[in-house]
């Protein structure tokens, strides 16, 4: 490993250049410590990797698409970016060409370079990858003081409900329980938008662990949708919910989890079912002892090339052919694709235009005893 000497003045800014060329690592290295910047470079991403976990103090990864050695650019930019937060990853390319940008930038860079680049335009986008850098912390921070705010005022208005709901449910006639229900839903969904934000942050940083214990699928499904169907009673929307086994079906996963992604997906669904239209929720067990839920409303249709985007944080999608425009699915199913693959399954949709209708489909693994 190299460095080049750095100048006496403050560092602007710590950068890791990834480049198996070493006269592009020299000159590359000593143009930004003139301009401020502190400087180490490696020639293969192995080492960029291993450096990255003993040097939480760099702020942008300069990586180079074509090295000699082991993982290539591409092949190294999605595990920095999973392994690694905050640092931006800025690529340099020989070929400049719009589809290896575009790939580099759905895979997590920053932004990318060509080869030859002119030295004015690569030290403005240093500055621009550091603000970003800084900007994502930011938005950490306030997200966590945001949600902590939300709660404590969230907790007030469950309490009040709840003994308001003691008090008066046994004066109240058919029309005013329909309201409480609706209202009971309209907290319970506020409270998984919360805690969608908790754990989607929890698992872009790591730091989420399963909790496994064996349930009886039909009564955790049934406990976490019996408030919705309260909700659709007094509507003209169907709601039905089958299960493909004779004899209770025990899982062995995270019941949390499992019901969070139930409640998710089913409520997205009865958002996007209109009038006289229905949802429907078969649970089966496939031939490996995994659990398949499929969930199915009609009345509604996703584009088959927006169909991977629902998935994507903050996500708004536009709907083909409908009226209504554009779907926002916050981060509801986000948490559900994050939650899904980490309790060993997959999740993907499926839609039809004719008859319209959409089927979100989800495995789950059924974990061995010793695991």
């Amino acid at each position: 490993m190299q460095s080049a000497v750095q100048p006496p003045t403050s560092i602007k800014g710590n950068i890791l250049l990834i480049d198996d060329e070493y006269a592009i690592c020299i000159g590359v290295s000593g143009l930004l410590e003139l301009n401020g910047f502190k400087t180490h470079f490696v020639q293969t991403a192995e080492e960029g990797i291993e450096y990255l976990e003993k040097h939480p103090e760099i702020d942008v990864v300069l990586l180079d698409i074509n090295l000699g050695m082991g993982l290539s650019g591409i092949e190294a930019l999605p595990i920095l970016r999973e392994r690694f937060k905050y640092p931006q990853v800025m690529m340099f390319t020989s070929h400049s060409t719009l589809e290896i940008g575009l790939e580099c930038m759905k895979k997590g860079a920053c932004d990318y370079l060509t080869k030859p680049f002119i030295e004015q335009e690569f030290l403005k986008k240093i500055p621009e990858a550091l603000a970003k850098k800084q900007l994502a912390k930011l938005n950490d921070l306030y997200l966590g003081i945001l949600v902590h705010d939300l709660k404590n005022p969230l907790q007030c208005i469950m309490g009040a409900w709840d003994l308001a709901k003691v008090n008066l449910t046994k004066t109240f006639a058919e029309q005013q329980k329909v309201i409480i229900a609706t209202g009971d839903t309209g907290i319970t969904q506020i409270r998984a938008m919360i805690d969608n934000i908790l754990t989607v942050s929890k698992f872009e940083a790591g730091t989420l662990s399963l909790t496994k214990e064996e349930f009886a699928v039909d009564q955790a499904a049934q406990a976490v949708l019996s408030p919705l169907e309260k909700q659709l009673e007094s509507s003209d929307r169907a709601f039905s919910m089958t299960f493909d086994w004779k004899t209770p079906f025990l899982l062995l996963s995270d019941k949390e989890l499992f019901s969070r992604v139930l409640y998710n997906i089913v409520s997205n669904a009865l958002r996007y079912t209109p009038s006289g239209g229905s949802v429907s929720v078969r649970f089966a067990e496939n031939k490996d002892g995994s659990l398949q839920t499929e969930i199915k409303n009609t009345g509604s249709f996703i584009d088959e090339n927006l169909r991977q985007a629902v998935f994507d944080k903050f996500s708004s999608v536009h709907k083909l052919g409908q009226a209504n425009g554009v779907r926002n699915f916050g981060l509801g199913l986000t948490f559900s694709k994050m939650a899904v693959e980490s309790l060993g399954g997959a999740i993907r949709v499926e839609s039809e235009n004719e008859t319209p209708s959409t089927t979100f489909m989800f495995s789950i693994r059924n974990f061995a005893e010793n695991e």
